[in-house]
């Protein structure tokens, strides 16, 4: 993998189901965390269904921690949305990223107000597939150490974060824009 490829984004549940992908995403920054980077790129959801994101979005893949993070910008750049992922560190397949989706997700808003998502789907699918207990205490891990980096506003929660993404995705703006 190099700054400059792309890659295919897939995301399963635990029971190994399809979740989601994203089928075009420029690689960044190869190191740890990766960096990639998207924009209105084409969205299967695990029904089938096919979506095409809004605008520019710059996501943050872990290899060892679990948790990834979406930066989502809607026309500006000064003020992005976060989506960030409870998930499995992820790995590569070829051209492809993958990791496992655990529910739960961290949104933030463009004013900075956060909220918990899917916590009920959480806890259906954690019984429902049976986590194991490791699992379960790596993504309750993973939803403090977010909650953490969030409230000190460390990376990837604060401007400078933001600003050396925006910095790395422009000389590929055309490239990704197609």
């Amino acid at each position: 993998m190099k700054v400059g490829e792309f890659l295919r984004i897939d995301s399963f549940k635990h029971d190994g189901g399809f979740h989601r992908s994203w089928n075009r995403s420029l690689v960044l920054d190869a190191g740890e965390p990766l960096l990639l980077a998207n924009h209105n790129v084409h969205v299967t959801e695990e029904d089938g269904s096919m979506w095409i994101s809004k605008g520019l979005a710059i996501c943050q893949f872990h290899r060892t921690r679990w948790f990834n993070t979406i930066v989502i910008f809607n026309g500006d750049n000064k003020n992005p949305q976060y989506y960030c992922n409870i998930a499995s560190p992820c790995h590569l397949e070829g051209k492809r990223l993958v990791y496992v989706d655990y529910d739960l997700d961290l949104m933030v808003d463009g004013t900075g107000c956060a909220r918990w998502l899917d916590q009920g789907e959480y806890e259906v699918n954690r019984h429902k597939m049976n986590y194991p207990e490791e699992v379960v205490c790596q993504v309750e891990n993973a939803q403090a150490e977010l909650q953490t980096l969030f409230s000190e506003g460390r990376d990837p929660f604060n401007s400078t974060f933001v600003q050396a993404g925006i910095h790395r995705y422009l000389p590929f703006e055309k490239v990704l824009m197609g």
